[in-house]
């Protein structure tokens, strides 16, 4: 268990403690200095009931389709005494579940709003929903989509159902858009590291190929003034470095040249999607906002969209679109490396073989084809039934896209995996090169295709071994032993 991430103010909300969150277990603590700020902020929402009052979503009102009816000041206290007494807990018919990592970072992203000061919760309630990462509540992957996040948000915050709430408090809970927050932040983190093992494994293909140093020459970054493109460059070149290896003396088929352009997209990606994330993580993003002026006569409260990050959504589409394209550029490699034509035997066969290598090019075209399909655009068109007078007439589209994200992840984990085994066997044949050159989770697949009884056994077993091994580096190692997985040296 990780030190505990202490929050002073908004400004800890970040990315790397997101990171420390969802992937080492970090647990979350209010210091005395943001609880201060969070009681003085429900001190002023609270004079605003009293002085103000009107309309106020779900304090002054009932909630959902139910918006237009004002209720007594009775009524309210009554409605909001508890989350259950407010709305219905774990609705929907659910199915697959979001991964822990995922809820444990909506659950840090919910605390944003209270520790802005205009949050509305009680510093207990706040206190509440950080104990939520002892024990994170499962939440749906499918089926909760809808105007906001009311359905995921009510099985967050299911733990919570009998709480004593203040007024204002139950819609505090189940309004805004954390899980968006959630899932740029899980984006960013996970693809990264995604695209860090690429980098090795089209550097071994590289290799494998026997390409020309020329296509990933530093220098080509001067003339392209593209920052990605140049970071691009540079990982490849460093990788690469200046190791002896065979070289063509022509030109490598595109799906190599191109390589530092394709990713450096990709690279794109990821910083845009973290950015979304960090926004998130540090913005007010709550319907109705309760917004503090410099006077307490000038507070005010609006409704607003805060429960629809539609950034996140956007740039989550863009992440999978470049992973596909990095899928394709993986498929394009693996069939070259086993056509025959980089003076490599056809098949990468061996006499006593019997039966080439083909199954490693058939095996992508299901992953592709899914990766396709998954990668189109998300767009507001995917519609939403509203029987209760078409208040909530769109959906909020961050559950629709970080679906279609698992879906490209596993699609981009198998068409990686096929191309790090098969450029392994390529290397085997021409003789390898000295593997302490290697990050040692490239080293774990090496030993994955070494330890076959016959060379056209990595077909199977390795090839599955080394996705399940990229999908655990991705998705669960914590992150000091992830930075060690691309150590060079001895085998992991």
């Amino acid at each position: 268990m990780s030190a505990p991430v202490i929050l002073r103010s908004i400004a800890d909300m970040t990315l790397a403690n997101a990171e420390r969150v969802a992937f080492d277990l970090a647990e979350v603590e209010i210091s005395a200095e943001a609880a201060e700020r969070i009681s003085t902020g429900r001190v002023r929402f609270e004079s605003f009931l009293n002085d103000k009052g009107g309309y106020i979503y779900g304090s002054t009102t009932a909630p959902g389709s139910r918006a237009k009816r004002r209720l007594s000041a009775e009524e309210s206290l009554r409605q909001g005494e508890t989350l259950r007494k407010f709305i219905p807990l774990q609705p929907g018919t659910a199915g697959e579940r979001l991964p822990e990592r995922c809820v444990r970072l909506a659950v840090f992203a919910r605390l944003s709003n209270a520790l802005t000061g205009s949050g509305k919760l009680r510093v207990s309630t706040a206190k509440a929903v950080a104990s939520l990462l002892q024990q994170p509540p499962p939440v749906p992957l499918q089926a909760t989509a809808c105007s906001g996040e009311v359905m995921p948000l009510a099985w967050l915050a299911a733990p919570l159902g009998d709480l004593p709430l203040a007024t204002g408090e139950a819609m505090a809970l189940i309004n805004g858009s954390p899980f968006a927050t959630a899932m740029a932040c899980d984006v960013a983190l996970t693809t990264l590291r995604r695209l860090r093992l690429a980098e090795w494994i089209f550097v071994k293909s590289i290799e494998a190929a026997a390409c020309p140093a020329a296509h990933f020459d530093r220098r080509l970054a001067d003339r392209w003034r593209d920052p990605f493109y140049e970071q691009s460059l540079e990982r490849l070149s460093e990788l690469l470095g200046d190791c002896a290896r065979a070289q063509l003396d022509h030109q490598a088929p595109t799906c190599w040249r191109v390589l530092p352009n394709v990713l450096a997209e990709a690279l794109r990606a990821v910083g845009d999607v973290a950015q979304a994330a960090q926004i998130g993580l540090q913005s007010l993003k709550d319907n109705p906002t309760f917004i503090q002026a410099d006077r307490a006569d000038d507070d005010v409260v609006l409704s607003s969209g805060g429960y629809h990050d539609h950034r996140s959504a956007k740039a989550i589409d863009a992440v999978n679109s470049a992973l596909l394209d990095l899928g394709v550029l993986a498929s394009r490699q693996v069939c070259h490396l086993l056509d025959g034509r980089l003076g490599l035997p056809p098949l990468l066969s061996s006499p006593e073989d019997g039966v080439g290598m083909e199954y490693l090019a058939w095996g992508m075209t299901e992953p592709l084809a899914t990766a396709a399909r998954a990668a189109q655009p998300t767009t507001l068109e995917i519609g939403l039934q509203d029987p209760a007078g078409n208040q909530s007439d769109v959906t909020s589209l961050g559950f629709v896209a970080y679906g279609k994200h698992r879906e490209v992840s596993r699609s981009f984990d198998a068409c990686l995996a096929t191309l790090a085994v098969t450029a392994a066997r390529a290397l085997n044949i021409r003789a390898g090169l000295e593997p302490s050159r290697d990050a040692q989770f490239y080293r774990q697949i090496c030993h994955f295709v070494d330890s076959s009884e016959r060379a056209v056994d990595i077909v199977g077993e390795p090839v599955r071994r080394a996705k399940e091994l990229i999908r655990v580096c991705a998705d669960e190692m914590p992150a000091a032993r992830f930075a060690e997985s691309l150590i060079r040296g001895a085998r992991a």
